[in-house]
């Protein structure tokens, strides 16, 4: 596993096009959904989408499988960043809710 300095600087060289990616599967997502929106929640979701997908790269850039398997999975993230967010939110209400139901008790 690379080390933080290793890995921020593999990110400034390339990884910054992952948001990029991400960003215009939101972008794809917008314009073919049909859905009427201001100017500024689309560039809100396209912002959205492209840290999604960086979190993403974060993720994956240690994990051996193909080059081209990781930039469609940035893809995909980018395209569904609204759903996923949406979950890890519901998740951590939940949580915050009930902590007792998410820890182990032995």
């Amino acid at each position: 596993m690379a080390d933080e300095k290793n890995l921020i600087q593999e990110f400034l060289t390339g990884g910054w096009i992952v948001a990029a990616l991400g960003a215009l599967g939101m972008l794809a997502r917008n314009l073919l959904d049909g859905v009427e929106r201001s100017h500024k929640e689309q560039a809100k979701r396209i912002l959205a989408a492209g840290i999604c997908s960086v979190i993403a790269w974060f993720i994956l850039e240690q994990v051996e499988v193909s080059s081209l398997t990781k930039a469609i999975s940035y893809g995909v993230v980018g395209v569904v960043s609204p759903e996923i967010l949406q979950g890890v939110i519901s998740l951590v209400k939940k949580i915050v809710k009930k902590p007792q139901d998410f820890i182990n008790k032995k």
